[in-house]
């Protein structure tokens, strides 16, 4: 049965503006034991799914059988569980971050054109 606890794990985080160290840092994990869980390697103890759902109000069947991105994109801010309410603003960020990534894009090509031109000379 399909679980969904690294991707919601990995939601926390974003939506929380949480590396994956700080997230670990507040149940006591290192940041490769959440990783683990990120990737769906291995899953966390349920005493630590429990202080995750208590932390982020949310219940161990959403953290387990429900995407949380999904369950939550669209949501009006205030209506959500603390974890989610930034998933509106995350979605417009990521837009941006989107745009600037592909400018930069561009000006390390230009920079490559200038490089071996000068290279050439």
């Amino acid at each position: 049965m399909k679980n969904y606890i690294g991707l919601n794990i990995k939601y926390l985080c974003e939506n929380n503006f949480l590396s994956q160290d700080e997230f670990g840092a507040k149940f006591g994990l290192k940041k490769s034991v959440v990783g683990t869980y990120v990737r769906g390697v291995s899953y966390p103890k349920i005493e630590v799914m429990q202080k995750i759902c208590e932390e982020y109000n949310l219940t161990l069947d959403e953290l387990v059988n429900e995407d949380l991105y999904i369950k939550f994109k669209g949501h009006t801010k205030g209506s959500l569980p603390k974890a989610a309410e930034p998933a509106i603003v995350y979605d417009s960020e990521r837009e941006a971050l989107l745009k600037t990534i592909e400018a930069q894009k561009e000006t390390i090509a230009a920079m490559k054109i200038t490089i071996d031109t000068l290279l050439q000379k």
